[in-house]
């Protein structure tokens, strides 16, 4: 797992600026991206080899798109099976996974919003800026502008 908190952050900053239906299609593409992933571990996993970068991806979209539709044809027989069922399919996928199908993983985001200053802000986003002085130059630049 890759983590680095400052694209966490930046992500996540820029989901909750989206509404549901973006956020829908961003989830949908995430989910897609991360079929993409597995399907490309396993091929390296595997050690094969392509001619160019071209045949390398038309492997990882090919593969994925069969492992898509082999999930929702499983997924139209999981629907159809009670829970006794549906609890024994488990159980065999943890055995064969060797205990990697219950593994949980918990990520904990804290979010916090506060109110600063300008001159905070601007310390920290642009830390080489003299605020004062820029504070002086744009209070002349507005004034200059409203005696026009």
């Amino acid at each position: 797992m890759n983590i680095y908190p400052d694209k966490v952050k930046e992500l996540v900053l820029l989901f909750s600026e989206l509404d549901d239906d973006y956020q829908k299609e961003l989830m949908s593409k995430a989910y897609e991206l991360s079929l993409k992933q597995n399907q490309k571990n396993l091929i390296k996993k595997e050690g094969k080899h392509f001619k160019n970068d071209e045949e390398y991806k038309n492997e990882i979209e090919k593969r994925s798109k069969e492992r898509a539709k082999e999930s929702l044809d499983l997924l139209q027989i999981f629907d159809k099976v009670g829970d006794e069922e549906k609890a024994q399919i488990a159980i065999v996928l943890r055995k064969l996974s060797h205990g990697d199908l219950t593994q949980k993983t918990d990520i904990e985001i804290k979010i916090n919003s506060k109110k600063i200053s300008l001159k905070e802000y601007i310390e920290e986003v642009l830390p080489k800026a003299n605020f004062e002085s820029a504070n002086e130059k744009a209070t002349e630049y507005l004034k200059e502008v409203r005696r026009i």
